[in-house]
């Protein structure tokens, strides 16, 4: 099963890490992104999980 991508905003980082590891069991790379929207909020992503 491929691994469901996450954008978060940094207000969001930790759920997002976390409901990564939940869905995924496994840890998430992080990296900086631009131009996307946060998965939890309206907010601009500053980070991607994949």
């Amino acid at each position: 099963m491929p691994k469901e991508i996450k954008y978060c905003c940094e207000n969001h980082v930790d759920i997002a890490f976390d409901d990564f590891l939940v869905e995924n069991e496994t840890f998430p790379n992080l990296e900086k992104c631009e131009n996307e929207q946060c998965s939890y909020c309206n907010n601009t992503a500053k980070y991607v999980l994949s």
